[in-house]
């Protein structure tokens, strides 16, 4: 018998005999179970007991199962749930990524019917995390810690490599604004940008682009043509001396790093004119733009035809999984066509996987970055990740 590192196992499906069978097939395997068949009856249940697994079925009569992760969330559920459903598997991929947003550990998926050894291998499997990326969850941001961090020169810029598909040399990087808090140690931008006001804002813009063409020296030998994004927030693209400010501390720069400007595609929604007017006199006046978070809003494509960018960041959520989910792969081919017929490079974020890397490089994608090759890292850290991919085989 094969041993699993579980002790109790709860099934959640409206039809009796299918849960029966299930428990009867987890008892086989060595488990303790029982089954439910509604919502209700699972509730009473968790009331007495904290089960390791979860064998929830999508479809629950009275309930389903998007509504049984919001009472797990809301009971901060700690077991590790795995979804089956006799709808096909592109419903089941949408119920995992609901879960996994509501913090729900998926330990995988089943299709009806299912055999006892598909039930055994996913209970012996590693569980899938509820988030892969590092952000520091918070149930709403703290409005006076960016300004209290730049009174206390408590801000750091952190660097995540950017990858060339083709040779897979690191080309530049992502600034990504961090806050090393005296007390509470570094924190993550979900915690600090989300309510902070619009002066803050632009004075951290200002100064991740001082410390950007500051890396520029620092990287002369390293790269041949560094190229460094940052991110601009929405509400800082109307300032009336954003464009002149930028233009000054480029030209104190030692080093003429590329400066690419990364607006979000939900910021081209929510002001479109004003991310128009700044991207072009941005482009005008030497700078790059970058659409990012591309997929993540819900912009027409013809809006696409306003904005000189060139670069199109596909978001995470589309690129994480693409190698084994059809949908996926097909909206990353779509935008690396869209991209390519923009005449811009099209990059994919938050590479984890080789399998997902691999399609995206048969798809044509130009440029990766993401936890596959590196997390965000300090400035130190990210030369000396510079220097060292230069004398070994990447992966």
């Amino acid at each position: 018998m094969v041993v699993i590192d579980a002790s109790s196992v709860l099934v959640v499906d409206d039809q009796e005999e299918v849960c029966n069978l299930a428990v009867q097939q987890l008892e086989r395997i060595g488990l303790r179970a029982e089954g439910v068949c509604t919502k209700a009856e699972l509730a009473s249940a968790l009331d007495q007991a904290h089960p390791d697994f979860l064998l929830l079925d999508l479809s629950l009569g009275d309930s389903d199962a998007v509504e049984i992760f919001q009472m797990l969330s809301q009971r901060s559920f700690i077991g590790r749930t795995i979804l089956m459903s006799g709808h096909g598997a592109p419903v089941l991929e949408h119920a995992r990524r609901i879960g996994q947003r509501s913090g729900i550990m998926i330990g995988g998926i089943l299709r009806k019917p299912f055999r006892q050894q598909d039930l055994r291998d996913l209970l012996s499997s590693k569980p899938a995390p509820a988030r892969s990326d590092e952000t520091e969850a918070t149930s709403s941001g703290e409005p006076a810690l960016l300004q209290e961090a730049l009174r206390g020169q408590w801000l750091e810029f952190w660097y995540q490599p950017k990858i060339d598909l083709e040779t897979l040399d690191v080309v530049g990087a992502e600034s990504l604004a961090r806050i090393r808090h005296p007390e509470r140690g570094v924190l993550a931008p979900a915690v600090f940008l989300p309510e902070a006001g619009t002066d803050a804002l632009h004075a951290l813009t200002l100064q991740a682009v001082e410390e950007a063409f500051a890396m520029g020296p620092r990287l002369d030998g390293l790269l041949s043509n560094p190229r460094i994004s940052i991110n601009l927030a929405g509400r800082t693209l109307q300032h009336p001396a954003l464009l002149d400010q930028l233009k000054g501390i480029r030209d104190l720069a030692e080093s003429p790093t590329q400066l690419i400007l990364e607006i979000t595609e939900s910021d081209l929604i929510e002001d479109a004119e004003a991310a128009q007017e700044f991207a072009m006199r941005a482009v005008l006046h030497g700078f790059a733009v970058s659409i990012d978070d591309f997929g993540s809003g819900y912009s027409t494509f013809e809006r696409l035809r306003h904005i000189p960018f060139s670069e199109l960041k596909l978001e995470r959520s589309v690129v994480n999984g693409c190698a084994r989910d059809r949908q996926l792969r097909s909206i990353c081919q779509a935008a690396a066509q869209l991209g390519h017929d923009f005449e811009a490079e099209v990059v994919g974020e938050g590479v984890e996987e080789a399998d997902d890397l691999e399609v995206l490089r048969e798809l044509g994608f130009d440029l990766v970055q993401g936890f596959y090759f590196a997390r965000p890292m300090p400035a130190d850290d990210f030369l000396a990740y510079v220097r060292d991919s230069q004398n070994r085989e990447v992966p």
